[in-house]
Parts: C-alpha cells; structure tokens; sequence
C-alpha cells in the first residue's frame, strides 16, 4: 500500500467460511505524529494501530477483513502479506452462504437436513470497501407465521452500522446497504414453510466513506 495514489486508500479481503484472514507487517514507513494510521475492519473486528507495526501478525475473527491505510507522506506506507488458515472457532452455520464480487444472484437455501435445525440460515455479501450494495428480490410462500419459532420472514441488515430491515410476507424487496457488507438471514419458519426467494444484488457509489475520516478513528484502539 505504498506509492502513488496509495496515500489513503482500503483494500478487501475474502476467503470462504469457516477460514481467517491473516495478516503480517513487513515493512511501515507511517508517521504516528503526523495522524498516519492503520484500520482492520471486519466483522467482530475494528483496531487502529500505527507504532511497532514491523513483523506484526494479526489474525481477523471471521472470513472477511478491510484493511484502510491514512498516509500523509507520498511514497509511505506498509507493505503487508496476506493468507489465511481454518477459524480456530466457528461464527457459522452449516447452510450459510458468501457471495464476493460487484453483482451476483441470490437464492434462498431450501429446506434440507443441514438447515432443518440450525435456526435460520445467513448469507453475506461482500463488495469493493468504498462502494454500497442494492439488492432487489421476489419472496414467495412465505406463510402466515409471523410470531414464535414458526415466524416466518427475511432480515437484512448493513454490517457497518447494523441496521437492520424485517420483510414479511410475500413481495418484491428492495434494499441498499449504507457500506460495502450486508447480511441476509432467512428465518428457521422461512425454511419450514419452504418459501423461496430469488434476485439479484449489484453495487452502488458510495455516498459517505465507509470507514469516516481518519481524523474520527482516535480512541477506537482494540478489537
């Protein structure tokens, strides 16, 4: 992440469920004083860092990491090496699903013995860091249930701020995320019913960066 164009800039990385993101630092040239800094976002993961970045390791909780670089320097920044290994736990259910990529279809998962009993299942969308996701869907047989363990209904919600959008009931659906990750989790009562839902999802310009300005990171250290 050095370079022309790279004084401020975000990469994404994606592997399948069920693995980590791994990450090593092998060169920093950011200077602390001057407000460079380095993000890792992701599910279950937000840590700014910027001193002793040289031969950190750091491993991200899920599939899916956004790594944001502020350099005031031209020329400056990291150079890191990226892969992956299996998720010493698992945040996954057996008939969840991942999409990457800039537009793609969505089909719902049928009812099966891997979703019978996992109480719902979820599928994650993840595009470009600076871009938003639309997703426009037909739901069909969706049944009555609305209530209980038999409610029967599909929640989307936006990774980044966690808003969160319920549909019942049979109809064409359209969302758009506020950032580059969505979430999509059909109800246990949506498979019992063996309602269906298929679309499609594309992304849109970014109306706000995802991850603000640089200048609204401080005390956001951890994870």
């Amino acid at each position: 992440m050095r370079g022309p164009g790279q004084a401020d800039c975000a990469v994404a990385i994606g592997r399948p469920l069920g693995e980590v993101v791994t990450l090593r630092v092998l060169e920093s040239s950011l200077n602390c004083s001057a407000g460079d800094m380095l993000l890792l976002w992701g599910r279950l993961t937000w840590r700014k860092m910027c001193r002793k970045l040289l031969d950190m390791t750091f491993s991200s909780k899920t599939n899916t990491l956004v790594v944001r670089q502020r350099c005031g320097r031209p020329g400056g920044g990291v150079l890191l090496r990226y892969g992956s290994q299996l998720a010493p736990e698992t945040f996954y259910r057996e008939c969840d699903m991942q999409l990457f990529g800039p537009w793609g279809e969505i089909v719902s998962p049928s009812l099966s013995p891997a979703t019978s009993n996992a109480g719902g299942c979820r599928l994650f969308i993840n595009v470009a860091p600076h871009a938003r996701i639309a997703i426009h869907a037909l739901a069909t047989n969706m049944g009555a249930g609305t209530e209980g363990a038999n409610a029967s209904y599909i929640l989307i919600r936006d990774t980044h701020s966690l808003r969160t959008t319920a549909f019942h009931g049979q109809q064409v659906l359209y969302w758009e995320s506020e950032s580059s990750q969505a979430e999509m989790e059909f109800s246990e009562g949506f498979l019992k019913a063996q309602a269906s839902l298929r679309g499609q999802y594309w992304t849109l310009q970014s109306w706000v960066p995802e991850m603000q300005d640089p200048q609204s990171w401080k005390g956001k250290e951890g994870t």
